[in-house]
């Protein structure tokens, strides 16, 4: 099964990134996507926000994990964003997003994308590795911290 790690690239990490909204979020992961890895932008940032007006993808923890599923796309793709300043996000909680996991996921990978956001989902319940994650401030160190993190024991 794949992993958010096997997938997780340094040039799709975007740091500090200065959005005021969803949309503009979208936007931003769509021109990221489309300069690393040839995918339309408008693509992108519409499959992102048509699946949000489905309910928000908030877990709330300042988490969500916006998702969309692309016509054509041969592979699935993670992009980890955290804004400058967390984003109103609909979550659960009522608290603003810090942290976001986008995924853009091939039409017909439902097994793949749902072991991959119960793996960001397991990780992001743990507020160790939030804070670790939290700490990294550069896109390597990120990634390597994705790669080498090992769930607290139960």
């Amino acid at each position: 099964m794949i992993t958010l790690s096997d997938i997780l690239l340094p040039e799709d990490i975007l740091l500090d990134l200065e959005v005021g909204s969803a949309a503009a979020l979208f936007d931003e992961v769509g021109q990221n996507m489309q300069r690393w890895h040839g995918l339309p932008r408008v693509q992108v940032a519409a499959a992102l926000s048509q699946r949000e007006r489905f309910g928000s993808t908030a877990l709330g923890q300042g988490v969500a994990i916006p998702h969309g599923r692309l016509a054509g796309l041969r592979q699935t793709h993670a992009v980890y964003v955290r804004p400058r300043r967390p984003l109103p996000f609909d979550a659960p909680d009522g608290k603003p997003v810090s942290d976001f996991i986008v995924l853009l996921v091939p039409e017909r990978a439902t097994e793949e994308h749902l072991g991959i956001l119960a793996g960001v989902s397991a990780l992001f319940t743990d507020p160790r590795f939030r804070a670790a994650l939290h700490a990294c401030d550069d896109p390597h160190g990120v990634r390597a911290l994705f790669r080498s993190w090992l769930p607290a024991a139960a």
